[in-house]
């Protein structure tokens, strides 16, 4: 049998043989006026990773990105930026027109990358003015040879691309796709892989474990990693992966209920690590339009070495080095002038678990202290009116307690500016709670234990109960039964010193369907 990958794989955890797909915070107010697509508020995605700035420099002109997957196209946002398009089954390589995506996740993909901007339909591409090359390795059900995979890496750097795209994989390489893939780093290509979508007990996924790949995880909305998600060492760098609106096919059949530029048109959502992939490729085609004699290398060095720390500190095995970021990459690349930067801080806003405080981007720091406040704000350099230091916490690092529940947590640094002392604040943290979930997206059919899904500082009995969605509780297992928002209201009895807590939470359930390579 043939070492196969695939989209499924990659999406929802196929036959070890095949290559799959895996799955298919600032924002510039001028540039969001001047981008007039209709499904634009839609894409929380492309104000997580600050790429609206960076069109004022960089849009993706004269960079093609091949996107190796189903196909792609035909959709009315992104046709224009489609090359003619090849199809490579069974080592056949034939002059297929573009229109050749019978899964629906090359299109999907292609439109993350470079769907076009301010045309007022549809959505907007990362990199809205680059070009995609695509290279149409896997049949309709979604599943494709890793040796059609080497072939295509090779035809896609003959052809000049910047930028190769494998939102798939499987669970072993070859020593031909070895090659293909020395083959395109000796040529100066950037070739970005999904990290895989099997869950936190699956093994490496490839050609995301190779070390001549970009490997990319998901990310919610919230910062957190899917239930979908893979770890390990092999994961570089993470981006948006859940709930992503892009392109389909004008005659795609989709649920209604994933529509999301248009109840008639032709843009659906669609979730997993293929996704995050593609926002990674289109950033590097941003880098390169911007930087056309750039390495390969240097472009991904930037990538890693400006990217938003999340999870624990450092790099680790959910997250990679963080969250992909377009304006710190142009920032470090000299294209925006200094500002005043504030500290920051990375918090859960759960009582026991470390809030920290970062000071790496400011002077300095000559004193350090955390604030208890009673509102939510952005950071500031003037004194937060409601805000009341706390005692004895003056190191980066503050373990909210008992008494922080309800408020809301500052990290403020003392430096000196020109000789004048000055007080920079955070930003808040989310309001701190002693009850929480676990887990914030899961897939449909999924079945948790409440025990399982609940956490709390208190040692109190635990309990939930459905208020909306498609979702139940029986027997004290929560069943993610339909796509949607399940809220639910959970609570832990009152256990000294902790009085009854109660909290009403948000789960996100995807469609298995919806996560892709």
């Amino acid at each position: 049998m043939r070492n196969s990958i695939s989209v499924k794989k990659i999406v929802a955890g196929c036959a070890a043989t095949a290559v799959w797909l895996f799955g298919g915070l600032f924002l510039n107010a001028s540039t969001a006026l001047a981008t007039n697509d209709i499904g634009f508020d839609a894409q929380w995605n492309l104000q997580v990773i600050n790429v609206t700035e960076v069109w004022a420099i960089s849009t993706g002109v004269g960079v093609t990105v091949a996107v190796i997957d189903s196909g792609s196209g035909p959709n009315p946002d992104l046709t224009q930026n489609l090359n003619a398009g090849r199809s490579l089954i069974r080592g056949r390589l034939g002059d297929s027109s573009t229109d050749v995506d019978t899964v629906g996740h090359g299109t999907h993909v292609a439109g993350i990358i470079a769907a076009q901007n301010s045309n007022t339909i549809g959505i907007s591409g990362i990199a809205p003015n680059s070009k995609i090359l695509p290279i149409r390795i896997l049949d309709s059900r979604g599943d494709g040879s890793e040796s059609d995979l080497a072939q295509a890496i090779r035809y896609a750097v003959d052809q000049g691309v910047q930028v190769i795209n494998l939102s798939l994989g499987g669970a072993t390489q070859t020593g031909g796709l070895q090659l293909a893939l020395e083959y395109a780093a000796e040529n100066e290509v950037l070739v970005v892989a999904a990290a895989g979508n099997g869950g936190q007990k699956a093994g490496t996924t490839y050609p995301a474990g190779n070390d001549l790949t970009l490997a990319v995880t998901a990310v919610d909305q919230t910062m957190n990693a899917p239930s979908f998600n893979q770890s390990g060492s092999y994961i570089d760098i993470s981006a948006p992966g859940i709930n992503i609106c892009s392109t389909v096919r004008v005659d795609a059949v989709v649920d209604i209920s994933r529509r999301c530029a248009g109840a008639d048109e032709p843009f659906v959502t669609m979730s997993g690590t293929s996704m995050a992939t593609a926002h990674v490729s289109g950033v590097a085609a941003l880098i390169y339009a911007a930087r056309p004699n750039f390495s390969a290398l240097q472009v991904r060095e930037v990538i890693i070495a400006t990217a938003k720390d999340i999870g624990i500190a450092g790099r680790d095995e959910i997250f990679g080095v963080g969250l992909i970021d377009a304006y710190a990459i142009f920032k470090a690349l000299g294209y925006f002038p200094d500002k005043i930067v504030f500290p920051t801080v990375s918090s859960l806003g759960q009582v026991g678990q470390e809030s920290v405080g970062g000071t790496v981007q400011i002077p300095e720091s000559e004193r350090l202290q955390w604030y208890r406040c009673l509102s939510p704000g952005e950071a500031t350099l003037a004194i937060p009116m409601d805000c009341v230091a706390i005692s004895r916490a003056q190191r980066s690092v503050f373990i909210p307690t008992r008494k922080d529940v309800g408020s809301f947590l500052r990290f403020g640094t003392l430096i000196t500016v020109g000789g004048t002392p000055q007080m920079r604040f955070s930003a808040t943290t989310p309001k701190v709670t002693a009850i929480w979930t676990t887990i914030s997206t899961l897939e449909v059919e999924t079945k948790i234990p409440i025990s399982k899904l609940l956490d709390t500082a208190s040692t109190g009995k635990t309990s939930a109960r459905i208020l909306s969605g498609p979702c139940k509780i029986v027997r004290n297992i929560l069943i993610a039964s339909d796509s949607g928002t399940c809220k639910m209201r959970i609570i832990a009895e009152a256990k000294a010193p902790y009085p009854r807590l109660a909290r009403t939470v948000v789960i996100e359930i995807v469609a298995k369907s919806e996560v892709t390579s």
